[in-house]
């Protein structure tokens, strides 16, 4: 019977008529399904099976595993617990430069990690501004840099998830806690966490993905192989020893790990079953205390001094006599035409692939018989964080290259393994906009038979936002990227933020400070342009109500 209704479900949804118009996104996902299967199968070709047993009895991976998993749940638990009387400060307080704040956290998210890295040296290391003003020395280069650096980029991610469970909570629950004269502690406790709660396990999974597989911070300030993780471990296998079969082995053990621990996490969540709102929701004034003035700014100035001080760091070159000289290296420019080569084309391909999951999520919706694709479709995309770029890079080269296409199809496997790296942040820019259209405007279109083109023009001015926004995280998230370019970078091919690890290990500092400042000014001016020319003036000043 099971097999039957599957059927009659594949049958409707390939269907002629029903699928009219949803070419473009069934050829995205199918594209994406399909060249996954293929780098995953290239891999799996090259593996030994059998000698994977043997892997499991090494002491290292289990040190590797152990330390991967530690360092991935402290990051995610204090990014978390920093950010919910953040979030909660940032929703009911209004002070002077809380939208420049909210828009600092838009953009921390996506900084180039090598770059933020450089910043985190400068305040933070042993020379830095902490130990020249108040002469305290961090041990960086170790767990402490490694959970400050996944801190600084993951606690304001955490804000914008968490302000989005705050949208969940409907005007007239506020209206009765003013009413009823509840303090902040009351209404945080009786209504807050209720609605935070059901946010709080999707956050916290996808925070520790991140952590988990982190590569740039590990690399950087690890400080040896005491703090490897299990993507260091597979950057090793294949940069160094290209040992494909340990590097498969290790990256499906990191699937199953993060899998695992996804399954876990949602199994103990509690449902969300509310559809997340966009619009502003008029807030009312709750009962102050001297004691929630002083707890918000103490969350306030944590936010301020994790967040702060490296983005004021990255800067400071600039003021320095070697930072003309820098600009004038051809080098330098050299690898600005080549991160914007990769760059470019991949948040083209990431948005083209969000639009279609996000097509193909919401046809579903208006069918009965597929409601429980939406969200499979959105995991399915989401899944990829769970994956190392760097394997799916490698599966993806030796594909092609039994194709014939060698070498030459290194920098297409860069723009398409950047590309596919930045879907889920896509999708979390792209989704819930497009669920709240189809939502709103179901029943409208369908009497009106509009479809397609035409219900995208009508959309394209609700949506463009959201667009502008996805296009921006792709882009920057491509142009930072130094995973997959330090595995195929060559003589040809080397972008900024390589190019700044390659003089930050020849220890011209200096050089890459500068080069750090370019890359920096580069994103900004790129989020800036695609705010502007696809989600127009409004973008610019309403980023932070989305987010």
């Amino acid at each position: 019977m099971a097999k039957c209704y599957n059927s009659i479900i594949v049958v409707k949804l390939l269907s002629f008529r029903a699928v009219k118009g949803l070419w473009p996104a069934l050829l995205g996902v199918g594209f994406f399904l399909i060249m996954g299967a293929a780098s995953l199968a290239a891999l799996l070709r090259y593996s030994e099976l059998h000698s994977w047993l043997g892997y499991m009895q090494q002491p290292y991976l289990w040190r590797v595993v152990r330390f991967s998993l530690w360092q991935a749940l402290l990051s995610s638990g204090i990014s978390l617990l920093i950010a919910i009387p953040v979030a909660s400060c940032l929703i009911h307080r209004q002070f002077y430069g809380r939208s420049l704040l909210l828009q600092l956290f838009s953009v921390s998210m996506v900084v180039p990690t090598i770059v933020a890295i450089l910043g985190l040296v400068v305040v933070y290391g042993r020379s830095g501004w902490l130990s020249s003003l108040f002469g305290v020395q961090i041990p960086l280069y170790g767990l402490l840099g490694i959970l400050l650096a996944h801190v600084f980029f993951n606690m304001p991610l955490a804000v914008r998830l968490l302000m989005q469970g705050y949208d969940l909570i409907p005007a007239g629950q506020w209206r009765q806690a003013s009413q009823l004269g509840f303090s902040r502690w009351n209404a945080f406790r009786l209504i807050e966490w209720h609605y935070l709660k059901k946010v709080l396990p999707g956050a916290f999974v996808l925070i520790f993905m991140l952590c988990f597989s982190s590569f740039a911070v590990v690399l950087s300030l690890g400080g040896g192989p005491k703090f490897s993780t299990l993507e260091v471990a597979i950057y090793q296998a294949l940069r160094f020893e290209f040992d494909l079969n340990k590097a498969s082995f290790l990256a499906l053990l990191q699937v199953l790990i993060c899998t695992l621990f996804a399954v876990i996490v949602y199994r103990l969540a509690p449902v969300n079953r509310q559809d997340m709102s966009l619009l502003s929701i008029k807030s009312y004034a709750l009962k102050d205390s001297f004691l929630s003035k002083i707890g918000d700014a103490i969350a306030l100035l944590c936010a301020f001094v994790l967040v702060i001080p490296p983005f004021l760091a990255i800067f400071d070159p600039m003021f320095s006599p070697i930072f003309l000289q820098a600009l004038q290296s051809k080098a330098l420019w050299n690898a600005v035409f080549v991160s914007l080569q990769i760059a470019i084309p991949a948040a083209m391909v990431s948005l083209f692939l969000g639009v279609s999951f996000g097509v193909l999520a919401r046809f579903c919706m208006a069918r009965q018989y597929l409601h429980i694709l939406p969200s499979k479709l959105e995991h399915l995309g989401n899944m990829i964080l769970m994956v190392p770029g760097l394997v799916i890079a490698t599966g993806l080269f030796l594909f092609l290259r039994d194709l014939g296409w060698g070498l030459g199809s290194s920098y297409w496997v860069v723009v398409w393994v950047n590309a596919v790296m930045a879907l889920p942040f896509v999708l979390r820019a792209l989704m819930p906009m497009m669920y709240q259209q189809e939502r709103r405007f179901r029943n409208l279109y369908l009497s009106l038979g509009v479809r397609a083109g035409s219900r995208w023009r009508l959309e394209w001015p609700l949506l463009r936002p959201s667009i502008a926004q996805a296009f921006g995280y792709a882009l920057l998230l491509s142009l930072g990227d130094m995973g997959v370019i330090a595995l195929f970078g060559s003589q040809g091919l080397v972008s900024l933020p390589l190019y700044l690890f390659q003089l930050i290990g020849s220890y011209q500092l200096e050089e890459g400070a500068c080069v750090a400042v370019v890359l920096i000014l580069l994103c900004l001016a790129l989020f800036f342009c695609s705010s502007f020319f696809i989600g127009g003036r409004k973008a610019i000043g309403g980023l932070h109500a989305r987010n």
